[in-house]
C-alpha cells in the first residue's frame, strides 16, 4: 500500500516519476553542448555535423520545465517523444553506421519505466511504436550528411553505443522501482 495520495487517475500527487523524467531531461540538455567536444576529440571529421545535435537542447529544457511546474504526465510523455525525435534526427545527420539509433533503446526503457500501472497501455503503445521506428530506421537511414572518415565513424559508433548504454544505466538507477509498472 502506497503512502502517496493519488489523483482520480491513480497517479501520485507527489510524483517521483515526473521528477525522474525532469532530472533525466535536464541531464540530457546539459550534455548537448558537451557531445560535440567528445566528437571533436574522437571523430574530428564529424565535428561540424555534431554541432547540429545541440539544436534539441531547448526541447529537453522544456520537458524539464514542464516537470517542474507539476505536469508529470506531459513531462514523462514529452521526454520519450523528444528522445525519439532527437535520436532519429541525429541518426539522419550521422548515418546508420554511427550507431546513433542505439539511443532508441534508452527511449524503450523510458517507455517502460516512466509510466504508472494505470498507464500501461500508453507505455505498451510507446514501446511498440519505438520498436517499429527502430526497425524502420535501420532499414531506411543511409550515410551521413557529409563524409566522415572510416576511423572517425568507428570512434563515433563507439561513443554513441557507450553513451546509449550510460543513459540506460542512468535511467535504470534514477527511476524509482516501486512506482513503475510491475
Amino acid at each position: 500500500m502506497s503512502i502517496l495520495k493519488r489523483d482520480q487517475g491513480g497517479v501520485p500527487r507527489a510524483d517521483p516519476l515526473g521528477d525522474a523524467a525532469g532530472t533525466t531531461a535536464l541531464v540530457l540538455a546539459l550534455n548537448k553542448p558537451v557531445y560535440p567536444v567528445y566528437v571533436w576529440f574522437l571523430a574530428e571529421s564529424a565535428f561540424q555535423l555534431s554541432l547540429l545535435t545541440a539544436l534539441s537542447m531547448p526541447l529537453y529544457l522544456v520537458v524539464w520545465y514542464v516537470s517542474r511546474i507539476g505536469n508529470s504526465r506531459a513531462a514523462r510523455l514529452g521526454l520519450v517523444i523528444v528522445g525519439v525525435l532527437d535520436t532519429l534526427a541525429i541518426a539522419l545527420i550521422f548515418g546508420r553506421e554511427s550507431e546513433t539509433l542505439a539511443f532508441l533503446f534508452a527511449c524503450l526503457v523510458l517507455s517502460g519505466f516512466a509510466f504508472y500501472r494505470c498507464e500501461v497501455w500508453l507505455s505498451r503503445g510507446l514501446v511498440a511504436a519505438i520498436f517499429f521506428l527502430f526497425v524502420l530506421a535501420e532499414s531506411l537511414i543511409g550515410g551521413p550528411l557529409t563524409p566522415i572518415t572510416a576511423g572517425d565513424m568507428q570512434n563515433l559508433a563507439y561513443l554513441n553505443i557507450t553513451g546509449a548504454a550510460a543513459l540506460v544505466a542512468f535511467i535504470a538507477l534514477r527511476f524509482p522501482r516501486q512506482e513503475r509498472m510491475g
